[in-house]
């Protein structure tokens, strides 16, 4: 994600650290389960059910390794990321270029097949905006939180970021000092997000 020149080692381990527990346990589960399947499969080679069974076991087993190993990397990168900036953020004001919302309407069901309540929207609220930095353009993306932070939003508006000193791809939307921004402004009606919807957290 940065240049090896501006690798900040105690704040890698710190962000490897967190979810460190959570992937040894899927690391060694993930092992366990493709030595037992392998050894079933090499000891009882030649039986077509308990090589299948033992195949499937070290499938799995490879499987938990492979979820493991990508689940950390992408969750330390994520974690490293925020770190780096709140140690070598620079703020600096975007441009808003466009707002959607992606709603996914979601319904349980019985195991009769008939629905469970009313359903409800699950929504994501993503912003995409133009910044200078550097003397360069760039662009980026953020998920909001807040509704009515996103409702408020026009295009145009600006849009407060926290860019990263040496590796502009790496930024974020400061939330709160938008909704300052934004306070006393009446939000967009009708709004783009259905009424009650839930809205994910997105990273």
């Amino acid at each position: 994600m940065l240049r090896k020149n501006h690798i900040d080692w105690p704040l890698l381990w710190s962000a490897i650290k967190a979810d460190l527990g959570i992937m040894l346990t899927m690391l060694c589960v993930g092992i366990i389960t493709t030595a037992v399947g392998g050894g079933i499969f090499y000891v009882d080679f030649g039986d077509w059910g308990a090589m299948i069974a033992g195949g499937f076991f070290a499938l799995m087993g490879a499987g938990l390794v492979l979820l493991a190993i990508v689940t950390t990397y992408s969750g330390a990168s994520y974690l490293y990321g925020q770190a780096l900036l709140r140690k070598h953020g620079v703020e600096v004001d975007g441009v808003l270029t466009k707002k959607e919302a992606d709603c996914q309407f979601h319904q349980e069901y019985d195991h009769r097949n008939e629905p469970q309540g009313e359903g409800h929207y699950q929504c994501n609220l993503l912003i995409e905006f133009d910044f200078q930095f550097d003397g360069q353009n760039h662009s980026g993306a953020f998920y909001l939180s807040k509704l009515a932070t996103f409702d408020k939003l026009q295009e145009g508006d600006p849009v407060p970021l926290k860019v990263l000193r040496f590796d502009p791809s790496v930024h974020k939307v400061r939330e709160r000092r938008l909704a300052n921004i934004l306070k006393g402004r009446e939000p967009q009606m009708p709004s783009l997000v259905p009424e009650g919807a839930e809205i994910s957290q997105l990273v």
